[in-house]
C-alpha cells in the first residue's frame, strides 16, 4: 500500500442503507476516504483495479461472487488493497477461512463504530485487527487439529459411531471388531480426551468439530 496521509477506502456490500450509513460515518474523517462503492464482488474487483483502493471493506454476503472469492480473487491484482471484512457471520469455518485468504482485519457487524474505525486505521498503517471471536475460531480450530492428530483414525470412527448413539455391540458389528476391543478404543479415547465418559467424549468431540 503506498505510503500517503489519506488512506482511500472502498466498500462492498450489497445493500445501499449499509453503503450510505458507511460512508455517513467515514465521511467525517478527514484521514479516511472512500474512494468508491460496489454491491457486488465483480463490480468490486473492477473498481478495485481501477480505483486502486488501499483499503477495501469486504461484506462477505454478495450475490453472485461470494465475499471469499473476492478476497481470495483481490490477492492476484497488481496492487492488492488490504482487506478489512465486515460480517454478520461468525462461525468458525467462515472466519477461518477468511483470516487463511487473506484478510488483515475482521469486524463483525454489530461493532461500534469507533471499533470499525480502529481496525480501518490499523490495517492501513500496515498492522492486522481481528474481532475477539477471529481468536476463538483460530483457538478451536487448532484444539481440533490437535485432538485429529491424537486420535487414530479407528478411534475417530468409534467415536462417530458413539456420537450416532450406537452401543458398544453395535460398534463391533459394524466395524468387525469384538466388543471387548470396542471397549478398550474407548477407554483410549477417555484418557487422550481427558474425560471419564462416553456423553463427555461425544460433548469435547461435538465441540471440537470432530464430529457432528
Amino acid at each position: 500500500m503506498p505510503s500517503q496521509e489519506v488512506v482511500r477506502l472502498m466498500l462492498v456490500d450489497d445493500h445501499a442503507v449499509v453503503r450510505e450509513g458507511l460512508e455517513r460515518i467515514f465521511a467525517k474523517c478527514l484521514d479516511i476516504e472512500v474512494v468508491g462503492s460496489a454491491s457486488s464482488g465483480e463490480e468490486a474487483l473492477r473498481l478495485a483495479t481501477s480505483l486502486t483502493p488501499d483499503i477495501m471493506l469486504l461484506d462477505l454476503s454478495l450475490p453472485g461472487m461470494h465475499g471469499l472469492e473476492v478476497l481470495s480473487a483481490v490477492q492476484q491484482l497488481d496492487d492488492p488493497p488490504r482487506v478489512v471484512v465486515l460480517t454478520v457471520h461468525d462461525d468458525d469455518d467462515v472466519v477461518v477461512s477468511a483470516v487463511r485468504g487473506g484478510a488483515q482485519g475482521f469486524v463483525l457487524k454489530n461493532a461500534s463504530r469507533d471499533e470499525l474505525l480502529a481496525a480501518v486505521r490499523r490495517v492501513a498503517a500496515g498492522g492486522q485487527y481481528f474481532h475477539e471471536v477471529v481468536v476463538r475460531a483460530l483457538l478451536r480450530g487448532s484444539q481440533r487439529e490437535m485432538l485429529s492428530s491424537v486420535l487414530t483414525a479407528r478411534e475417530l470412527d468409534i467415536l462417530r459411531l458413539v456420537a450416532a448413539g450406537h452401543t458398544n455391540k453395535e460398534i463391533a458389528a459394524h466395524l468387525f471388531i469384538s466388543a471387548e476391543t470396542v471397549k478398550g478404543h474407548l477407554e483410549a479415547i477417555y484418557r487422550k480426551l481427558g474425560v471419564s465418559d462416553r456423553a463427555h467424549a461425544v460433548a469435547v468431540a461435538i465441540r471440537n468439530g470432530l464430529v457432528t
